[in-house]
């Protein structure tokens, strides 16, 4: 209900009738309406504060048009029935009203027309505070949001006061609330309490009404919507639909913003003097605080949150699947030559065909997926997997080595040749253990360094790293290109006791 009083005594301080509806928040009709009555009976700010609301609201509010004379002859519809039909998803007036048409049709008696029926019904509508059926659907849409007020529990073990979030839910058409408090806002502390959400109402509604917050959403502009992965597939699990508010656009979700200060004021600030040890002890408090807020009962019309939202809310709810969400996260990776990927310094094979291409990875539990578009080529666990170790399936290796384009020892030891023989021989001291696809990686970035230096300058470097160890690795090749000791004298690489160690079979192949 507008607040009639304050109105009148704006105006009594010259304030100007829009920025009393900026200030109050009521429409302008609703202004000059109050302003012309108070005036019209020459009531003051002073008299009019010793009224009621019910008085006020006689006095002020809008005044229901009744039926003429002629209206009288029609066969009244039954509102109260039609206002709990019309709460429901997909309900219109137009067909409550072919409804009616068809049942006084089949009684033989006169009924009104489309016009009148919704004139008359909404007038029903706002004299018994129904406008929420108006504007929402029963079941539609949830808007979740994180508060702005943090909460605080005490660490048992420590004694160390610990601060927490708020994450707050509301069902717009009953008006019943949910709330968790959360170690943080991050995305799996999102998605969980989505989860604790669809559990506490026993039901998913058909739309979820984000914030754009990056846990939910990645981009938003006026041509982009993209979603979190994480939260879509979350969404697809319960089927339900994801429609953040428009950027900028507060009152898109209005609803919730309302839910979250009534929240604010009955259960943190009524916590406020418990003392909480663990977030677990905070959330079974909480919960008590919470059931009480939706049974608490309406100020201006019969019944509770919850008594509406149990009587006309609950069965429009799409029912919990029986499986819940388990969670996942996603990242891009890129195909190595090696026909491997890397996750957590662990690598997997994936079919070799992607060789050189960004794959999507699914991490969910103790496995991974990877996925090409909109299809799955394989799946691995990750369970007890030891960095720098690898997983492979020999199906997803190359069958024929010799196959042009494709990456192996011996195509990485041509390549060595090409540049020069301490190269070549570096390269084959790496391969000389067995496992030759886990080197693939660093020996193509050894032999990328001549792209960078010269050739003479990589085959100068690996002359001088042999000199000191007879498997030189790619930190102290590089070190030794840095620091310009491969710039010495090439009569050095050429020496006959280099040509000695070496072997002059070497030089011939």
């Amino acid at each position: 209900m507008p607040n009639y009083l304050e109105i009148v005594r704006l105006n009594e301080l010259s304030f100007s009738q829009r920025k009393i509806s900026d200030m109050v928040g009521s429409g302008r009709r609703v202004i000059k309406r109050t302003i012309d009555t108070a005036s019209q009976h020459k009531l003051t700010y002073k008299e009019l504060s010793g009224w009621d609301a019910d008085r006020m609201d006689t006095l002020f509010g809008p005044k229901q048009s009744k039926p003429t004379q002629r209206d009288m002859h029609y066969t009244l519809p039954d509102y109260a029935s039609l206002s709990k039909s019309l709460a429901q998803p997909g309900v219109t007036m137009q067909l409550l009203w072919e409804e009616y048409v068809d049942m006084c049709r089949h009684n033989g008696q006169p009924y009104y027309r489309l016009t009148q029926f919704k004139k008359y019904f909404n007038d029903y509508l706002s004299q018994k505070s129904f406008t929420h059926v108006m504007k929402h659907k029963a079941g539609e849409r949830v808007e979740v949001d994180w508060a702005g007020t943090k909460i605080r529990w005490i660490d048992s073990d420590t004694g160390e006061v610990i601060n927490g979030y708020l994450f707050v839910a509301v069902l717009p058409f009953s008006g019943y609330g949910f709330a968790m408090g959360c170690h943080d806002m991050k995305q799996p502390s999102w998605i969980n309490a989505h989860l604790q959400m669809f559990e506490y109402f026993q039901g998913v509604p058909t739309v979820l009404v984000p914030d754009n917050l990056k846990t939910g959403v990645t981009k938003h502009t006026r041509t982009t919507l993209k979603i979190n992965e994480t939260y879509e597939s979350m969404a697809n699990h319960y089927h339900t639909i994801i429609l953040p508010t428009r950027v900028r656009k507060p009152k898109d979700k209005a609803s919730v913003e309302n839910t979250v200060k009534s929240l604010t004021t009955h259960i943190i600030a009524r916590m406020r003097n418990y003392q909480c040890f663990g977030l677990d002890d905070y959330n079974d408090y909480l919960r008590k605080e919470l059931n009480r807020f939706n049974q608490k009962p309406f100020q201006k019309k019969p019944g509770s949150r919850f008594s509406m939202f149990n009587d006309m809310e609950r069965t429009t709810l799409q029912c919990l699947p029986t499986v819940p969400f388990g969670y996942c996260e996603y990242k891009t990776v890129k195909v190595y030559n090696n026909s491997h990927i890397s996750y957590q310094k662990h690598q997997y094979s994936v079919p070799y065909q992607y060789i050189g291409q960004s794959l999507r990875l699914k991490i969910y539990g103790e496995k991974i997926q990877a996925w090409h578009q909109d299809r799955m080529l394989c799946e691995h666990e990750t369970l007890n997997k030891i960095p720098g170790g690898y997983t492979t399936v020999i199906e997803h290796l190359p069958k024929n080595s010799a196959t042009h384009g494709e990456w192996n020892s011996q195509r990485y030891l041509k390549w060595a040749r090409h540049i020069g023989p301490n190269v070549h021989l570096v390269v084959e001291n790496m391969f000389s253990d067995g496992s030759e696809q886990k080197h693939y990686k660093r020996v193509h970035a050894l032999l990328k360094l001549a792209d960078i230096h010269s050739d003479s300058a990589l085959n100068a470097a690996c002359h001088h790293a042999l000199e000191r160890t007879s498997h030189p690795g790619y930190r102290l090749i590089t070190q030794l290109l840095n620091t310009g000791t491969s710039h010495l004298k090439s009569s050095t690489l050429e020496s006959p006791e280099q040509s000695f160690l070496r072997g002059a079979d070497y030089y011939e192949q």
